[in-house]
């Protein structure tokens, strides 16, 4: 029923606010999916602005995707490790890895594109994955011994 879903609501956050650098690498390294970071500050106008997109983009890549939060204020050493200079920053790790970043307040349109990217990506079914099978296809030879 609806009523039991929505209590279970809290239980399994959509967007988590990160606790430091041992919670963000905590959650990355558990992450079997792609993670969206949102990089921003209580005093930062277009941040207000970005917040209620990720937050709906969360819930339509509900399992799909990890969508984080970090405040920069809060987490001055993760901005420099990320290297955000300015804010809002949307970064996308993955398998752990930087694969994306945005600066600026993306539209819902372009966070979906940065989310099907990534989720390509993972897949194995990015850009260069693609023109990498079509190689691989092309030239494999027939393995015999002379």
């Amino acid at each position: 029923s609806m009523s039991a879903k929505t209590s279970r609501k809290g239980a399994n956050k959509l967007v988590v606010d990160i606790k430091g650098e041992k919670h963000l690498h905590k959650l990355v390294a558990e992450a079997d999916t792609p993670v969206i970071i949102d990089f921003w500050a209580p005093w930062c106008g277009p941040c207000k602005v970005m917040g209620p997109v990720f937050q709906a983009a969360a819930k339509d890549h509900k399992g799909k995707e990890r969508f984080l939060k970090v405040n920069t204020e809060a987490n001055p050493a993760l901005s420099r490790a990320f290297n955000i200079a300015s804010i809002p920053s949307l970064v996308v790790l993955v398998g752990g890895h930087i694969f994306d970043v945005h600066v600026g307040v993306a539209s819902r349109s372009h966070l979906q594109t940065l989310v099907n990217r990534a989720l390509d990506k993972q897949a194995g079914k990015g850009l260069v994955d693609r023109v990498k099978a079509m190689f691989s296809r092309r030239s494999e030879p027939s393995n015999q011994v002379a």
